[in-house]
């Protein structure tokens, strides 16, 4: 098998694509629908979808091919400064409310899994250890309310911790010790791995990779700028290369990683994406087939070197 969504079943962005997919009704639906259409795609990403006309037109997508669908809560959370990870108690619990509440609209959109993020870094360090406490109490209440039938999977994704998004949850290694304490207590939880995430925590996606594999369901190939003094630093969803650090060839070289740890065996169904945001209004079509072009060159480039070693 050559051909990347033969393996991977890669993804798309759709909220990255299409970044104002949510403002009008109909768009993200809309927009789905061409993307199937390519044929290129096999799971999507999307953020809340507010109608629920639309999210029951979304789920028929879903019923009519075999795609995997992550609802992701990131915005909500983000713009109504929520925090899964607050030293506030009363804050934290109305939180996770609020995503107990979104995995509802979740399942009506037929989405197999909702994707969440810790809140803003404390100040302190032991202040930081506390909130990644506290992030484990709001997975337990999230997780708990996912079980119900309709069951749907949790993804957790670590941000960074000191560079740009400085959110309380970033290392993979913490990361990886919250799923594994709420495994031994019968709640699964799954990671959403992130390549400039990764690597603005001064991580190697390597080692990332063979840390959090038992737990990652999904992995974004992303690009960062690592220089604090270019305007552009941190995660942008920036296109592939200069001025960031993440160009094909470094995606192809965590490919490689991926498949030699089994990370794209048939039967995990694995997702992968490319998060390039659409600046200025670009044209979408020509974004998704840029992310479609660049995972295809890496996925080659990352079998080429399998086969000359």
């Amino acid at each position: 098998m050559d051909e990347l969504h033969d393996v991977t079943r890669p993804g798309l962005m759709l909220s990255q694509v299409w970044p104002d997919s949510r403002e009008r009704q109909g768009n993200t639906a809309n927009a789905m629908e061409l993307a199937m259409r390519s044929g290129q795609f096999a799971a999507f990403q999307t953020v809340e979808v507010p109608e629920a006309a639309e999210r029951r037109a979304i789920r028929q997508l879903m019923i009519d091919g075999d795609y995997q669908y992550t609802y992701c809560l990131t915005r909500i959370l983000n713009e109504n400064e929520f925090n899964l990870s607050s030293l506030d108690r009363a804050l934290r619990v109305r939180s996770s409310e609020v995503v107990v509440k979104s995995l509802d609209q979740a399942r009506e959109a037929g989405a197999d899994s909702v994707s969440v993020i810790s809140g803003p870094r404390p100040h302190g360090e032991t202040e930081r250890k506390q909130a990644l406490e506290a992030l484990t109490e709001s997975m337990r209440a999230v997780i708990r309310a996912a079980l119900e039938p309709p069951v749907i999977t949790v993804l957790l994704e670590p941000l960074d911790v000191a560079a740009h998004k400085k959110m309380t949850l970033g290392y993979t290694a913490e990361a990886v010790a919250i799923c594994d304490r709420l495994a031994r207590e019968g709640l699964p939880l799954r990671l959403s791995l992130d390549s400039a995430h990764i690597i603005l925590n001064q991580e190697l996606p390597v080692d990332a990779l063979r840390c959090g594999l038992s737990y990652t369901a999904d992995f974004h190939y992303c690009n960062c700028v690592t220089d604090p003094s270019d305007p552009l630093f941190g995660d942008r969803h920036l296109p592939f290369g200069p001025p960031g650090v993440v160009d094909v060839t470094a995606i192809a070289e965590m490919m490689k990683v991926q498949r030699d740890l089994g990370y794209f065996d048939p039967d995990r169904r694995p997702v992968v994406m490319c998060e390039v945001l659409n600046q200025n209004d670009g044209d979408a079509k020509k974004l998704m087939q840029y992310c479609v072009d660049t995972m295809q060159a890496a996925w080659r480039q990352s079998v080429a070197v399998t086969t000359a070693r």
